[in-house]
Formats: structure tokens, sequence, C-alpha cells
């Protein structure tokens, strides 16, 4: 009879301490194709902003830039002037700037219509 208490005892210290099995990894998020990547900062003395960039074609663009309160400052269908025209606006004042881009690009022979999102900030 004193041998059925030890037993248990081994049992349980024994799966307490057995490893657990490592949690499934995750597979990375695909990366999405013809992803827009817009500059993050720049400042407002700047003759040069780096441009944005994506690797597919785009044929139709609208970037909007907003202030923090949500007033629209700037606006332009050029993609090569997005965002360096901001630093046109009158008075512009250093801060954080939202913008949004509607987008159509060419995928495969196929165009599809994207939308982005982000901050800038003006220095």
């Amino acid at each position: 009879m004193n041998t059925l208490p030890l037993l248990f005892t081994l049992l349980f210290a024994h799966s307490a301490t057995a490893q657990q099995p490592a949690p499934a990894q995750r597979s990375p998020k695909p990366v999405e194709p013809c992803q827009l990547v817009v500059p993050t900062s720049m400042a407002l003395n700047s003759e040069t902003v780096p441009a944005l960039v994506c690797d597919c074609r785009i044929t139709t663009f609208k970037g909007t830039m907003y202030s923090r309160w949500g007033q629209e400052l700037f606006v332009t269908e050029d993609p090569a002037r997005f965002p360096i025209g901001l630093l046109e606006t009158e008075k512009l004042q250093p801060g954080t700037y939202m913008w949004v881009v509607k987008y159509t690009v060419i995928v495969g022979a196929d165009p599809v219509e994207r939308k982005a999102t982000g901050y800038i900030n003006v220095l």
C-alpha cells in the first residue's frame, strides 16, 4: 500500500517536467504583389524626397494628403509628384500627415485596384 502513493508521485513529477511540444510555426504572411512603398519622412527644406516605389506598372493614381484634423491639403494624380508635392502647400508646418492612395496596377494581364494608407512625418 505504501508503494501506490509513491508511484503516483513519481508519475506526476515526470509528467510535470516532461517537455511540451513546440507550438506550430505560423507561415509568414505572403508578400502582397504590387505593394506601394511611400517614404515615411521628409524635411521642409528638402529639394529631393525619395519617390514612391511600386514593382508593378501603375495605370491610374490618386494620392491625397490630410492634416491631423482631416483637412485635405494636397491631391495629385501624378505618382511622380507624390509625396513631394506636399512641400508646395502654403504654410506647411512640421508634423505628421496622413496619406491615402487609390491606384490601379497591372498584375499579370489584369488591372487590379488597390488602396493604401499611411503617415509621413514632415521635419
